[in-house]
């Protein structure tokens, strides 16, 4: 049980570094990060080919976005076929509740459970601080997410695509992300 609970943990901890990377990306200031790159900061130097175009920077967002994808749904399936598998048995003794019954319950408590979790530690403390120190959390997250869209370029390349071909045919026109500044 506590190697589980260390693996749903790790898990929530990967999601809130792609919301985090996100949300740095879109709000750190080009200009600080060319800047600290000039200065020789290694971490910026990494960071402003990434951020410094938009077509860059919608690679590096769909990154963060399959990132969070894949980490909440493993978390998921992970946590029902561990935690909630686990916590049924004991609704059946201590609830006296059906074998059934207490396994639907152990999924939703699960599920509600996780959702709390992922929301508070994964989604609002992570946007919270990246949009708060936007250079430093774009920083810190430029190192992981590297081997991350280098590992997701092919998802990134046929999802781009595919939500392209979408957009066009229901004639919205494109554009890229970009920076709030």
């Amino acid at each position: 049980m506590v190697v589980a609970v260390l693996i749903i943990v790790a898990l929530i901890l990967v999601n809130a570094l792609y919301v985090a990377a996100e949300f740095a990306a879109v709000s750190v200031r080009r200009s600080r990060i060319q800047q600290l790159a000039a200065d020789g900061n290694p971490l910026a130097a990494w960071l402003l080919p990434l951020i410094g175009s938009p077509v860059a920077l919608d690679r590096y967002i769909a990154a963060c976005q399959i990132g969070i994808t894949l980490s909440s749904l493993v978390l998921g399936a992970y946590a029902q076929r561990t935690i909630a598998l686990g916590l049924a048995p004991m609704l059946t003794t201590l609830g006296n509740l059906s074998q059934v019954v207490a396994e639907s319950t152990s999924a939703v408590v699960v599920l509600l459970g996780l959702t709390v979790l992922q929301v508070i530690i994964s989604e609002l403390v992570p946007k919270t601080v990246a949009l708060q120190y936007p250079t430093q959390t774009a920083l810190y997250t430029v190192v992981p997410m590297l081997p991350s869209m280098w590992i997701y370029r092919p998802f990134i390349t046929w999802l781009n695509g595919t939500g392209l071909a979408v957009m066009r045919l229901m004639g919205v026109p494109q554009q890229s992300h970009r920076h709030i500044h």
